[in-house]
């Protein structure tokens, strides 16, 4: 996840994997990977991250923003950069 933040910051865009859970970021997350979001932007201070993630269960968690620390419990480590 470290490397995300530049890669937006370059004016990339990422597609990341992740586990499907992130749509309930409040609860544990039961895994890592299986499931793609579009990573588009950081948060104003830096801290968070803007992605789409398709299967949310509403317009919250389909638009959705977390820290960077709760994107990472459910981050598999992988992903592909875009142009």
């Amino acid at each position: 996840v470290d490397g995300i933040p530049a890669l937006l910051d370059a004016g990339r865009t990422v597609l990341a994997s992740v586990h499907y859970g992130i749509r309930h970021p409040e609860r544990p997350a039961p895994g890592r990977g299986g499931h793609l979001v579009l990573v588009t932007a950081r948060t104003a201070d830096g801290s968070g991250l803007h992605f789409h993630n398709p299967s949310g269960t509403d317009a919250g968690t389909r638009s959705a923003v977390l820290p960077v620390a709760e994107f990472e419990r459910f981050f598999a480590g992988r992903g592909v950069s875009l142009a």
